[in-house]
This record gives structure tokens, C-alpha cells and sequence, in this order.
């Protein structure tokens, strides 16, 4: 949180200590000799306000200050010449009236930065779904962590589509990070849901994925006049058939390896025997991407993630040692593990995490029958 949301936080608080600043203006004012005068300090109480306490708050202290003025030059003696005293009131009078309309600008606004905010939140959850999400027997849970402050997605990808052929589960990292990368994500994720549904060959909805990559970036070059470079999408498409829950389908488009977690406590790393290119940079070979038939227990889980986990890195420069933890969490029932590896990837970047990150696990949980 920036530090001024931390003490706009405490504005009670501060509008308290104001309080009893001008408090102690006019008690040191009535007991000090009348060469001595504070009350031209006065104003500092509604300016302060202003940044850091609401805008009632401001007012009030605001007013406060001019009854100040009135006590320490109506009531209180001083040697002040009457041009001086006229000055003064009204050097303070200004600041007030300056902290006022301040404390309102700035209430205008945030009530603006919340009406985008919200703006910004619906838009980017119609991007990507809220976790967990289910296709028949399989159960994605997962969590996403965006590098841009105040933003819920970024670069990182990730979709479920319950189709009539079994789950289709994709997982990506677009190139760069932040919200720039929207537009490329989108153009992936578009072109994935309605592949899922009408292609039942999972390289056929990766060669969607890869002509709508291909033709968002040709339509953003021409409108950015080729001051921008096209970017390329790793990714994991999974593909779970609904008559042969036992095998997991899986294309590598050049992407972060997953895990296996077994039932056991153990884990593997999933590798890949011939990873494909990127979407983006598939035309390069103009071969096809190799198709990985993966024998699975049912209970039996695969973690994916993005680089922003593997590559997160410390004070001191070390990656993230994801397998080294999952190894002593892969036992633990997934929204368990899931908290686990989200706290220890905050306290092991000191909440500084430098890329966008996306986990997702993939489990069989059997619904209800009938």
C-alpha cells in the first residue's frame, strides 16, 4: 500500500492529533508574552488535512483555524500593528480556503479512480475467470498474481472450457508484462474458447490460438505503424477426454514444465520430450507441435504455472525453488497448497514480485451422480 493510502488509513488518527495541535496554539498563544505568537501556524492544521484525513474533516479543521484566529486576535492581547493583524488573518484565511478546495479535488479524485478502477476490474475479470473452475470431473484451482499495482491480470493467461469432448485447459505467459499485454492475451484466449468447443483435436485449437496471435499482431502493427514488436505466447494446452479420464493430452508451446503430485507426497517434474515453439513463432518450422500422451492416476494432480513462480527471485537474486517446496506441500489438499505457495512466494520476493504469476492444478474430483 503507498504510503499516503497508509496514513489516509489512519485519518481519524491524524484528524485527532490536528485537533489538538490547534488546541495547543491557542494555550501557548494565552500564556506566552505577546511578542510570541503561533497562531500564524494555524492554517498548517487544514493543510495537512487535506492530504491526509477526508474532506469533512478538512472543513472542520478549516474552520476551526479562522475560530482560532478569532480567539488569539479578539481575546488574547498581542503588540500586532493593526496592518500586520489584518494580514496575518487573512494569509490564513487563504490557506484555509486553499486547503478546502485541495481536500476536494482530491475527493473528486479518487471518486473518479474508483469509478475506473471498477471499470478496469469488471473488464479485466471478463478477460480471465474467477478460480476455481470445473469441466465434468476436472477441477482447476489456482491464483494469480499481477506485477502492475492495482491491476488484477497482466501478461499471465490462463482458461477452463467444460466442451463436449472433456476439459480443455490452457495456461500462457504473453511476452512482457503488465497491462500492455492485454490485447495479445485476449486474441489467445478468443480464439482457444471458441476452438474448444468445435474442435475436438487439441493441436486444432492450437493452431487457432497461434492465427489469432498472428493476426492481433498484424492489426497492431499497422495501427502502432510498426513502432511496436509482435508479440509471441508460451503456453500449456491440456486436454482432458472425458471417455479416458485416465490420460492427459498436452501441447508445449515453449512453456514453463508442470508437476506431477502424486498421492504419495512425491513429486516429478512433467518434461516435455520435444517442446514446441511459442505461439507467435510456430510458422518458423512449419511443423506440427508435438502431442504428449500423459498416463495419469486419478488421483494424481498437475501443477502448472508461469515464469513470474520459477523465476520470482529474492533480496539477494536466487529463483524461486518451487520444486524444493512442493515437495513438502504435495500432500496437502490443493486450497491448502495453494495459500502455502502464495504466502512463501510473497515472503520469498518481500512482496516484490517482479513478473506476473499464474498457478493453476488441475485434479479429478468426481462429481455428483446422475
Amino acid at each position: 500500500m503507498p504510503w499516503r493510502e497508509r496514513i489516509r488509513a489512519y485519518a481519524n488518527r491524524v484528524f485527532a492529533v490536528l485537533l489538538v495541535y490547534l488546541a495547543l496554539i491557542v494555550l501557548v498563544d494565552s500564556i506566552t508574552p505577546r511578542s510570541f505568537r503561533l497562531d500564524v501556524f494555524a492554517a498548517l492544521a487544514p493543510l495537512l488535512a487535506a492530504a491526509f484525513c477526508t474532506y469533512r474533516q478538512t472543513l472542520v479543521l478549516g474552520l476551526l483555524d479562522l475560530v482560532v484566529m478569532a480567539i488569539t486576535h479578539g481575546v488574547i492581547p498581542d503588540s500586532l500593528v493593526p496592518l500586520n493583524r489584518v494580514a496575518s488573518v487573512l494569509g490564513n484565511t487563504l490557506m484555509v480556503g486553499a486547503s478546502i478546495a485541495v481536500a476536494r479535488l482530491l475527493r473528486d479524485r479518487e471518486e473518479l479512480l474508483a469509478q475506473v478502477r471498477a471499470t478496469g476490474e469488471a473488464a479485466q475479470r471478463a478477460l480471465l475467470r474467477e478460480l476455481p473452475l470445473r469441466s465434468g470431473d476436472v477441477v482447476v484451482d489456482g491464483f494469480y498474481v499481477s506485477s502492475q499495482q492495482g491491476a488484477l491480470v497482466g501478461g499471465d493467461i490462463y482458461e477452463v472450457v467444460d466442451t463436449p469432448y472433456g476439459a480443455r485447459v490452457v495456461i500462457g505467459d504473453v511476452q512482457g508484462k503488465g497491462l500492455r499485454t492485454l490485447g495479445a492475451g485476449a486474441a489467445v484466449l478468443t480464439a482457444f474458447r471458441e476452438a474448444a468447443y468445435h474442435l475436438r483435436s487439441l493441436s486444432g485449437g492450437v493452431d487457432a490460438m497461434e492465427v489469432g496471435l498472428r493476426r492481433y499482431n498484424s492489426s497492431h502493427a499497422r495501427e502502432r505503424n510498426g513502432s511496436e514488436e509482435e508479440r509471441f505466447v508460451t503456453a500449456l494446452v491440456f486436454g482432458v477426454e472425458r471417455d479416458n479420464p485416465a490420460r492427459i493430452v498436452m501441447i508445449d508451446c515453449g512453456h514453463v514444465q508442470p508437476y506431477l503430485l502424486h498421492a504419495d507426497g512425491t513429486v516429478s517434474e512433467l518434461e516435455s520430450a520435444e517442446p514446441g515453439l511459442p505461439l507467435g513463432l510456430g510458422d518458423l518450422t512449419g511443423a506440427p507441435r508435438p502431442v504428449q500422451q500423459i498416463p495419469i492416476q486419478p488421483d494424481t494432480r498437475v501443477l502448472a504455472c508461469t515464469d513470474g513462480v520459477t523465476e520470482a527471485r529474492c533480496p539477494a537474486g536466487e529463483f524461486y525453488p518451487l520444486a524444493d517446496r512442493l515437495s513438502g506441500w504435495a500432500s496437502l489438499p490443493t486450497p491448502e497448497l495453494l495459500r502455502q505457495l502464495r504466502k512463501d512466494l510473497d515472503a520469498h520476493t518481500k512482496g516484490r514480485l517482479q513478473d506476473d504469476a499464474a498457478v493453476l492444478v488441475l485434479e479429478h474430483v468426481p462429481g455428483p451422480p446422475g
